[in-house]
């Protein structure tokens, strides 16, 4: 499962296909009736807050978090120099 920590507004200016809006602070709520074991990948806009909310996941006993490391900034930078002739 996608998941985007960044607030709504951050959400709607554009988000990576797939992936659920839960903004950090609200994060574990939403996802407190997931399986535990299921893989989640959380995004952000630099990759801090993502981080964040995968200790707190981790914290409730999900097994299997990880973070999009340097979050959209990256991945859009990547996404630009893939899209270049």
């Amino acid at each position: 499962m996608l998941v985007d920590v960044r607030t709504p507004g951050e959400y709607h200016s554009g988000h990576v296909k797939g992936a659920q809006p839960a903004p950090l602070g609200t994060t574990a709520s939403q996802l407190s009736g997931l399986d535990r074991n299921a893989p989640v990948v959380l995004i952000c806009k630099t990759g801090h807050r993502s981080q964040a909310a995968a200790w707190e996941l981790i914290g409730m006993g999900f097994t299997s978090v990880h973070h999009l490391k340097g979050g959209m900034d990256t991945w859009k930078r990547e996404q630009r120099a893939v899209d270049k002739p």
